[in-house]
């Protein structure tokens, strides 16, 4: 049989494995235009000659403290590659050990366990600083006001107290933001639930890797950066990696300036030619869900090779390591009719979506302020914690009527050793969910007879071309 090479299992092992896959098929693997790994000398010019604004050690003179805030294990930033290197910028510019501490940016996601930590910082790292994970639901948070956009600033209290805030998160496409880094490890990676809510709900949506802004109005990725201008994001450091989920590239320095110049070498690096033809005749697309796969709840942002082959039977590949389908801005929205409902105001916002009518209809500053009065009721009396996970308390393990609304019904074919059965069938009702390749081809997925196969290798990353 023909075997098809790919990475799995980010954070858990980071393996090179191969799907077999019958002779009879042509196989076209669509890997990204990709890039080296930097080295040791590159991430240290990287960090300490930054791309605009202040070098690292001008902002931290005089200072006494640092907070270092990174993203957790949903995200393949390589903390434990730069970290070193900015300590050490810190230490020489007078900031000492007993001064720096660490916050996990989970947004609404769940908390780091101590050797979760352990792998996204080194182990040396959090035996020596203190690590904390931020929690949306249940942490020390502050009120700072409103945007003009009406967005609230709610934020960590970390963040606050700490003399510089330093942000290190990884450029990937993201449906919201166009692509993550840069501000969003404040919001909603330090947020309060009530913040992280407003943002999906109400706030124009850029498109999976969509780099201008919205020409008619602030859209979500302006209101990130305002969010973290009021909360104090210093110096901000961006990675780009490669389909090895290596550093191929950092931007560090202004976070607007810095993650705009990160986005342009993102697109570069994560550049996928798939060609007009294929997309026509393609029978099955493979779709691998590293370096994302350690997450479940990540499974979404494997999904958009469906628009560009729709004649395709779609087979995801991702293991989904840790087992836990939590996501609480997720679960949040889905909670009630009327969290859904809200979600509608930034479908409106966001050009294309709606008729004109109806978007304008959607997006009047009344319906906004009623939305806002609505969600700060349901975030003081819906539970969807990780603590009420764990519990299995409210709503988190129930399919309410948001969730069987909002799933999606197309056919796919889940192969996954961790994926867990009942997010299937609330996620994804129409899926088969199986737990290995050997499964996959017992169940017939895998016809020995000739097929068009397209395989995407590393699907959250790359932007098709």
């Amino acid at each position: 049989m023909a075997r098809i090479p790919l990475r799995s299992r980010a954070w858990h092992g980071d393996e090179q494995i191969e799907l077999p896959v019958p002779d009879a098929w042509h196989v076209d693997i669509l890997g990204p235009a990709d890039a080296p790994e930097l080295s040791e000398e590159g991430v240290r010019q990287a960090l300490s000659r930054p791309h605009a604004g202040p070098s690292l050690t001008e902002l931290a003179r005089g200072k006494s403290t640092a907070l270092l805030v990174i993203d957790d294990l949903g995200r393949p930033t390589p903390a434990h590659r730069i970290v070193p290197h900015l300590l050490v910028l810190l230490e020489a510019a007078g900031i000492g050990a007993d001064g720096i501490s660490f916050l996990v940016a989970t947004g609404s996601h769940r908390q780091l366990t101590h050797q979760e930590a352990e792998r996204k910082l080194g182990a040396h790292i959090v035996a020596r600083y203190p690590v904390h994970s931020h929690d949306a639901f249940d942490d020390d948070l502050c009120d700072l006001g409103r945007l003009p956009s009406g967005m609230p600033v709610i934020v960590n209290r970390r963040v606050l107290d700490a003399d510089l805030v330093i942000g290190v998160s990884c450029i990937l496409p993201h449906t919201l933001a166009g692509f993550s880094g840069g501000g969003k490890i404040m919001l909603p990676g330090c947020a309060g639930i009530l913040s992280i809510s407003e943002l999906h709900s109400f706030e124009a949506k850029r498109q999976r890797a969509q780099v201008e802004p919205s020409p008619r109005r602030p859209d979500a990725r302006d209101v990130i950066e305002a969010f973290a201008e009021r909360a104090g994001l210093a110096f901000s450091v961006n990675t780009v990696i490669n389909s090895r989920r290596q550093v191929a590239a950092i931007v560090a320095g202004d976070f607007r300036a810095a993650h705009a110049e990160a986005v342009t070498r993102a697109v570069e690096v994560y550049r996928t030619e798939v060609p007009d033809e294929l997309r026509q005749t393609a029978d099955i697309v493979i779709a691998n869900g590293y370096p994302l796969d350690a997450d479940p709840v990540q499974v979404s942002k494997s999904q958009w090779p469906r628009r560009l082959f729709p004649q395709a039977d779609m087979i995801l590949y991702d293991p989904a390591c840790d087992g836990i389908a939590y996501h609480g801005w997720s679960e949040f929205q889905k909670a009630s009719v009327t969290n859904m409902i809200c979600g509608t105001i930034s479908e409106a916002r966001t050009d294309g979506r709606y008729p004109a009518p109806l978007s304008a209809l959607l997006a009047r500053p009344l319906l906004r302020r009623l939305g806002h009065w609505r969600l700060r009721a349901e975030a003081e009396r819906t539970d969807v914690s990780y603590r009420a996970y764990r519990e299995e308390r409210g709503t988190i393990h129930t399919n309410t009527i948001a969730k069987r609304v909002m799933a999606k019904r197309a056919r796919l074919v889940i192969c996954s050793a961790s994926f867990p059965e009942w997010k299937r069938v609330v996620q994804f009702p129409n899926s088969v969910l199986l737990p290995d390749w050997e499964a996959v081809a017992a169940a017939g997925y895998l016809p020995d007879e000739p097929r068009r196969v397209a395989v995407i290798p590393c699907a959250p990353l790359q932007i098709p071309a």
